[in-house]
């Protein structure tokens, strides 16, 4: 059988269909060129085989500086260290530096897959075969052998068919299971991995930071409690975690014996968790923190640009894509929400440019579509589309027949809840006041700490459970500018913020057909019928309120960043130093 070698590789999937994203870098702006993924019946292309050499000390002198201390801000503290089920930005913020990948997106060019843990690895002339070769000679922090039974043990709690999706198992969709042969030992340093068919999507979505390799044999020690990672020394990655005061902080320190030469740079980072917009302002004004934790934080675009502009260049403002998903989850396990006349009416009555205008300072893109434009509808289609179109004069009054039809011509009282983080609380103070005055719609808005926050969303997961919440403002960063990303994060049992477990036969059957189709514009007609399915509430359970964009604040005098294409990755912050 014929085979390629790989140890870098192009994303296929980080831009789709025409959408190019502009990410600004330092002073400038690199386009990324579209691709789309390799034909289903088709071999994923080949790239050139050759090896990326290993960073020397010359390479490393050229390149960056050792030493140095960095504080960052975290937008909330974590809700977990284990990346089994982790569907939290700020979790894999937090445990991404402490450990690897297999393989990851590069750091310079941030749409190129390169090697982590994996020195090579060669795909099958029928592509749906990957041989992974792994570096020899790499420990954990406790200094035992990183061998392929870590990775095996680790992929197949993410491919356990039993285990929730989340985001460190979204490559499951291409993966066959664990028990059909879907991944395997070769031998200590080799394993191999069986897909369902050939596709570039599977590398794109086995990349991103979620997608951690754990320690084995600390299989019995519960490692999603910070103590444990710091008395087992259960690391592997650039950085070592040293401390961890909840709601507070977390600190870390270089790993001495990290396995690529002449990283990390940084001798040690304090994060800081800040969910306060106006500390955090203050203190990047007082040059208490250094940088962002990732591109997300409670600021608004026009307090992100006032920030970089009071501080008169000292503050980089890195612009990521629009692939924030802001939405309104509605609790269809609980009455009066198991009707889909009561959703639908909430959806025509929801003023989604007001909100745009009020918190997003009208800068929120494609605020209008399910998809991300290009994907399916773009938005000037969409602007005609009941629910969306102005007036609302139309909409309101078929939204109130639909609630009297139901039962609830006077409306109802419920409750709304929000995770103190980003602009949650906002749009659900302002979604309430909407709908309030347009169907007579009240109740309570309470918001939680972040992780309190999700692990009430968390308690409709059991199917046993109808949970503690009615309706919740909450967001969805795609890991991949792509439409496996918006299932796999909404609309797919399972996925991260998909808290009732919510499943439609129809948009199932349209997601297996789509994922396989690999012509854009046959595929973009599938996405355009699951687009006019979920905007008729026929069946539905996620209201998309606006696309927002993510900034990223970094000093001028941090260096080696370059903006990744989506807000999920980036966080081990191994090629970052510090030039003061």
């Amino acid at each position: 059988m014929a085979r390629r070698v790989f140890n870098q590789v192009k994303s296929p999937l980080p831009l789709l269909f025409g959408l190019l994203l502009f990410i600004a870098v330092g002073c400038g702006a690199a386009e990324q060129a579209t691709q789309a993924p390799a034909a289903a019946d088709t071999p994923v292309p080949a790239a050139q085989a050759t090896k990326a050499p290993e960073p020397t000390e010359a390479m490393v002198a050229a390149e960056g500086k050792s030493g140095g201390h960095v504080r960052m801000s975290a937008y909330a503290d974590t809700k977990d260290w284990d990346a089994k089920g982790s569907s939290s930005l700020s979790s894999v913020q937090a445990y991404s530096q402490l450990y690897n990948q297999v393989v990851q997106y590069g750091t310079t060019d941030t749409s190129e897959i390169v090697g982590d843990l994996a020195e090579s690895w060669e795909v099958s002339s029928d592509g749906v075969t990957y041989t992974f070769k792994l570096r020899d000679n790499v420990k954990w922090h406790d200094g035992k052998d990183l061998t392929a039974d870590d990775v095996v043990y680790s992929l197949s709690r993410y491919m356990d068919p039993d285990t929730k999706t989340a985001r460190s198992g979204l490559f499951r969709n291409y993966t066959l299971p664990p028990a059909e042969g879907g991944i395997k030992k070769i031998d200590d340093l080799t394993f191999e991995m069986k897909l369902q068919f050939s596709t570039g999507a599977f590398m794109s979505f086995f990349a991103i930071d979620y997608v951690k390799i754990l320690p084995k044999h600390l299989k019995d020690v519960d490692l999603n409690q910070a103590e444990n990672i710091i008395e087992f020394k259960a690391g592997s990655g650039p950085f070592v975690l040293d401390e961890y005061q909840r709601g507070n902080s977390y600190k870390v320190s270089k790993n001495p014996d990290y396995f690529k030469d002449g990283r990390p740079y940084f001798d040690s980072i304090d994060h800081f968790i800040i969910t306060d917009t106006g500390t955090l302002q203050a203190q990047f004004k007082a040059g208490q923190i250094d940088m962002q934790n990732g591109g997300f934080s409670s600021l608004s675009p026009t307090e992100y640009k006032q920030l970089a502009d009071d501080l008169k260049g000292e503050l980089i403002l890195n612009e990521i894509s629009p692939s924030f998903n802001v939405g309104l989850m509605i609790n269809v396990k609980k009455e009066p929400f198991t009707d889909p006349r009561v959703r639908k009416a909430i959806y025509l009555a929801l003023d989604r440019q007001q909100i745009n205008s009020l918190l997003q300072d009208n800068t929120a893109a494609m605020a209008t579509t399910i998809f991300l434009p290009g994907m399916g509808y773009t938005v000037e289609e969409a602007m005609d589309w009941p629910g969306l179109r102005q007036p609302k004069d139309e909409d309101i009054a078929e939204a109130k027949r639909l609630l009297a039809e139901a039962g609830f011509p006077d409306g109802f009282t419920t409750t709304y809840d929000a995770r103190q983080v980003g602009d949650y609380a906002d749009v659900c103070a302002v979604v309430k006041q909407q709908l309030k005055e347009a169907l007579n719609i009240d109740g309570e808005l309470r918001t939680h700490e972040s992780a309190a926050g999700y692990a009430l969303f968390g308690s409709s997961r059991p199917p046993d459970s109808k949970g503690d919440w009615n309706l919740a403002c909450q967001g969805e960063g795609m890991v991949v500018v792509d439409p496996d990303g918006v299932f796999g994060g909404v609309y797919r049992k399972g996925g991260t913020r998909n808290y009732t477990d919510w499943t439609n036969p129809k948009v199932e059957a349209l997601f297996e057909l789509q994922k396989l189709e690999q012509d854009p514009d046959k595929r973009r007609v599938i996405i355009k019928e699951v687009e006019d399915f979920l905007r008729s509430f026929e069946d539905n359970h996620w209201i998309t309120v606006y696309w927002g964009k993510f900034f990223w604040l970094v000093h001028k005098d941090i260096k080696g960043f370059s903006a990744p294409n989506t807000v999920q990755y980036g966080f081990k912050h191994e090629d970052l130093w510090l030039d003061r």
